[in-house]
């Protein structure tokens, strides 16, 4: 053996993984994937897990821990036949953001949702007798990211198959009970590991249909699994945690806040000698947008009419109609 294992798998999963066996006998396959399963998470990962979580635009956090072996990415291209979604840049499992997609669209025939629906949640497809282009989903779905709590996520697993002349002739010769099974050595994600994964979107009003998909996800890792093999078991997830952002405020709910604040204001304007607080408040208008700001404007006025200090000689009550009519 002319490489040293130990040094290739000592920081990075995916560089054992991948090219661990350049100059390597391939009998040293089971080395190989021993080492990497006790491959450690490095420092640097929780502030990159940090950092990706708050440079997130009001996003809900699903967090979900692996309930069996996960094996996800196996069809990636590997020395040792199989493969597995691997980190580039940190070397630890995560789920890719497509196969998330992929899981929610299974999930979706199970909600009976509608055509309209789907396309909300994962674009509409282009369509010839339509004549229509297409478009994206209104939401988007991230990777999910290894959760710093798991900090040994990685195990050396085993596919046999038990008829190794039936599958690689294609049937040409049956399968018996005398054939030999043949045990194949893979890299997989060990139970009790958590992920972190997110969605959002930047479409207004889209609030419910984030929290929408988050539940059809929950589902879907629950009941469906993740990833290869799930029919054997693997790629199943629970004890599932969902963090969510405070509903954005509609423009009405945001008008009715400013008014109702305003109205706290004008009850402590009674004569000429609390005027001032109508001036601190206009610096506070001031930073508002206009359509949220108008109504109150208005009250500011009628109440300083009332109270007979509406006077367009005064640079307060120029500076509300110059407000009003912007």
């Amino acid at each position: 053996m002319r490489a040293n294992l130990r040094s290739l798998t000592a920081t990075h999963a995916g560089l054992g993984l991948y090219k661990g066996l350049n100059g390597c006998d391939p009998a040293d396959k089971q080395k190989l994937l021993e080492a990497i399963a006790k491959t450690p998470i490095g420092a640097v990962y929780k502030t990159a897990f940090e950092r990706w979580r708050d440079a997130l635009k009001d996003p809900v956090f699903i967090e979900a821990t692996t309930t069996t072996p996960l094996a996800i990415g196996l069809g990636n291209s590997s020395p040792i036949e199989n493969g597995l979604a691997i980190h580039y840049t940190y070397g630890t499992p995560y789920l890719p953001g497509s196969a998330i997609k992929g899981l929610l669209r299974r999930a979706a025939d199970k909600y009976s949702l509608n055509e309209e629906e789907k396309a909300v949640l994962f674009g509409e497809e282009p369509n010839k007798e339509r004549n229509t282009q297409g478009s994206a989903a209104h939401l988007v779905y991230w990777d999910g990211w290894l959760h710093p709590e798991s900090k040994n996520p990685f195990q050396k697993d085993v596919i046999t198959v038990h008829h190794h002349e039936y599958y690689g002739k294609r049937g040409v010769v049956w399968p018996t009970d005398f054939d030999d099974p043949n045990p194949v050595a893979f890299l997989s994600v060990r139970p009790e590991t958590k992920f972190c994964t997110a969605i959002n979107s930047a479409s207004q009003g889209s609030h419910d249909w984030v929290i929408r998909a988050a539940e059809m996800l929950e589902w879907g890792l629950a009941n469906l699994g993740l990833g290869s093999k799930t029919n054997a078991g693997y790629g199943y997830f629970g004890d599932f945690k969902r963090i969510v952002p405070e509903r954005p405020k509609t423009q009405v709910e945001r008008i009715a806040g400013v008014e109702k604040q305003t109205q706290v204001v004008l009850s402590q304007v009674r004569d000429a000698s609390s005027l001032s607080k109508i001036d601190d408040y206009l610096r506070e208008l001031e930073g508002l947008e206009s359509p949220l700001r108008k109504s109150s404007l208005e009250a500011i006025k009628d109440h300083l009419t009332t109270i007979k200090r509406w006077d367009l000689e005064k640079n307060r009550c120029q500076k509300i109609q110059a407000l009003l009519e912007e």
